[in-house]
């Protein structure tokens, strides 16, 4: 059975994939003992999410998506092959997850999906031609289901390698002469415009000319108060981000014996549009004491839900 309407795929092997191992880590200092035991608890558990699937028949034969415990903050999912009697064969993969309750619109603009069809990357376009990169929670539910140029309702939650706090007032000094002149004709424009960009911009840039000393002076770029996404290089492996936002919220959750952290971090903002809000979890102590208002920055790995679609 195959979506003839799905976005642009692209298959990686698996082994380019990257792999959980790391992720588990974020959960544990002894992955190797508590993950399997973990696994072998949620099974003592199970649900099956529906993702975008009104019913079973709509549901991929081949594969089911095992996520528990049941009701636990965090899921650890297991996706498993099984065959045409409904038996398990074997595990795919699993990797653990959970949930943000900030929604936004976007469209799935291209599928990077391992060999196997175990797991896969979504390149997700935003309202104003925004790109956020994300390791697709559902995919073994929900990947015969997705279809080119839909708008889908996503949401997005991230674990953290590392966070810090960005220092105020932190700057980096422009003096190069082209980019000092692109700079101050940038900024003389845009007053000379209600903050808006013309549609003649590009012409506006080329015509500016300095009319004073200063305007040929080095710049100071406040980089305290910048909100900025980087997704990863390798293809297979995008969702691997680094971010600098500021906190909106904060919370936590329990899972097994420990404490998560989670912090709700803009991930990109946009003028005259709602910004996009990734929920951060991290049980790392030592990255427990940001608060809400301020900027940090650091590593991330990001993860989608999609459940809904719009229209």
């Amino acid at each position: 059975m195959k979506n003839h309407n799905s976005p642009e795929m692209i298959t990686i092997q698996d082994e380019n994939f990257g792999c959980h191992a790391e992720h588990w880590a974020l959960l544990t200092a002894q992955p190797e003992v508590d993950v399997p035991k973990w696994l072998k608890q949620a099974l003592d558990q199970p649900y099956m999410p529906m993702g975008l699937c009104q019913n079973e028949a709509e549901m991929d034969a081949r594969t089911w998506l095992i996520q528990g415990p049941h009701k636990a903050k965090v899921h650890l999912s297991q996706v498993i092959a099984v065959d045409d009697e409904q038996h398990p064969i074997a595990v795919k993969t699993a990797f653990p997850c959970f949930n943000s309750p900030y929604k936004f619109n976007a469209v799935i603009d291209r599928i990077i999906a391992s060999e196997s069809q175990a797991q896969a990357v979504l390149r997700l376009q935003l309202n104003a031609g925004s790109v956020v990169y994300a390791f697709d929670n559902l995919y073994g539910v929900n990947r015969l289901q997705y279809t080119k140029d839909q708008s889908y309702q996503v949401s997005l939650n991230a674990w953290a390698y590392t966070l810090e706090r960005v220092p105020e007032g932190e700057q980096i000094i422009v003096d190069d002469p082209a980019s000092i002149k692109h700079h101050r004709a940038l900024h003389d424009i845009l007053q000379q415009h209600d903050g808006v960009a013309p549609d003649n911009l590009q012409e506006l840039l080329a015509a500016w000319t300095p009319q004073t000393p200063e305007d040929e002076a080095p710049v100071a770029v406040d980089f305290s108060k910048m909100v900025a996404y980087l997704y990863g290089e390798n293809v297979g492996q995008e969702d691997e981000a680094w971010f600098q936002g500021n906190i909106v919220g904060k919370s936590s959750m329990q899972f097994q014996e420990s404490t998560y952290t989670l912090y709700d971090v803009t991930l990109i903002r946009e003028d005259h549009l709602p910004s996009t809000l990734v929920r951060i979890a991290t049980r790392d102590e030592n990255l427990k004491n940001f608060e809400i208002g301020e900027y940090i920055r650091g590593n991330i790995w990001i993860q989608v839900n999609i459940y809904d679609k719009n229209g």
